[in-house]
């Protein structure tokens, strides 16, 4: 055989292993497809539910250990969606759910000690409700004394679905579930159905839930 025959074997098998990946790459996008249309169908219906019943969260909010908050009402859910193309062909970007838990109760915090500053600092950003952050300064040194946080109780609720199309995965972002911070995770797309989002519904109300079971690169960052 010569060399360039041995190109030319070399190169229909390059050819034949595209044509496997691209077969097996067209199949996970119908999956991960297929999982976006029943995540954007239960949520939307779940939605429309919710804003009849005027749930309250049964999760504990703590600001700090003598701030925290319970019983929160669920409100201003709404979901949005986005398309894009690939290979030619128009598929879901990623679908967002996001709500608000409120009471509207005003308060009024002053931190002075530099560590529980940077932790309540954190804890707002997390939650993204309203506030006002007057920093108190020392007249002769400018050095900071303390930290007054005027705010609203009204804090962000989302979850946010971003579809793995070429793997057949899901990748979920959940913010402000389990308290103030984000939980990531992936389930394979053939596994998110109506008992899984069962389980996602039962976590947004702070029920117990099984929506981590099997996952895959589960990550908590709490603020």
């Amino acid at each position: 055989m010569g060399f360039l025959d041995d190109l030319k074997r070399q190169a229909e098998a390059a050819k034949a292993g595209q044509t496997i990946d691209l077969a097996a790459a067209e199949r996970n996008t119908l999956l991960a497809e297929a999982a976006c249309k029943t995540v954007f169908t239960y949520i939307d219906t779940l939605i429309r539910q919710l804003d009849v019943l005027k749930p309250v969260s049964k999760v504990r909010y703590a600001l700090d250990r003598r701030t925290s908050f319970e019983q929160l009402p669920i409100v201003d859910l709404k979901i949005d969606a986005r398309r894009k193309k690939l290979r030619g062909n128009d598929v879901y970007d990623y679908i967002a759910m996001h709500g608000r838990l409120r009471s509207n109760q005003k308060l009024a915090l002053v931190k002075d000690f530099l560590p529980d500053i940077e932790k309540i600092d954190a804890r707002l950003r997390q939650g993204g409700a309203p506030v006002h952050a007057q920093a108190v300064r020392n007249p002769d040194n400018n050095k900071l004394q303390e930290m007054r946080y005027e705010l609203i109780v009204d804090f962000a609720l989302a979850v946010h679905v971003t579809p793995d199309h070429d793997h057949g995965r899901l990748h979920f972002k959940i913010i402000n579930f389990d308290g103030f911070e984000t939980i990531t995770l992936e389930l394979p797309a053939i596994e998110v159905g109506s008992a899984r989002l069962d389980e996602l519904a039962k976590w947004l109300l702070g029920e117990p839930h099984q929506f981590f079971a099997g996952a895959q690169n589960l990550k908590r960052v709490e603020a």
